[in-house]
């Protein structure tokens, strides 16, 4: 019976490509999370230009209601990935507990096959050990 390989083989593809989806996710967070300290740092470096040369200094205001915005948009992006983040770890960890149920349930089938051929082996056995006895 090879229905229960394929299950296998199936539950672990599934696994596979939630595993691909959330190091995706993952990936994203944390080049969110570097954009997010490349902007704290460019925001800083302007403040410092700015406070050193008074005529960029109304300059900078508009700058950082810009960066802002730019941070608001970051924050939000961080908040949507690391929500996908938590329902694929969800999916993952389902993933996996589907996969582990067939294996058990392959492993079951495996282990009652065996009995069954060692039952038909020694009931072989003994009718052969009947038939010799008869003879003898």
């Amino acid at each position: 019976m090879r229905s229960g390989e394929t299950l296998i083989k199936l539950a672990k593809h599934k696994v596979d490509s939630v595993q691909k989806l959330l190091a995706a996710a993952r990936k994203i967070h944390a080049d969110l999370i570097k954009k997010q300290e490349d902007l704290k740092n460019n925001l800083d470096r302007e403040r410092v230009i700015a406070e050193n040369n008074p005529a960029m200094a109304s300059d900078f205001a508009q700058y950082k209601i810009s960066m802002d915005g730019q941070q608001a948009n970051l924050l939000a992006s961080l908040v949507g990935v690391e929500e996908e983040i938590r329902t694929l770890g969800e999916e993952l960890r389902i993933a996996f507990e589907e996969q582990k149920k067939f294996e058990t349930l392959e492993e079951r089938r495996q282990a009652h096959a065996a009995e069954q051929k060692k039952a038909r082996e020694q009931k072989a056995m003994d009718e052969f050990a009947i038939i010799r006895s008869k003879r003898a």
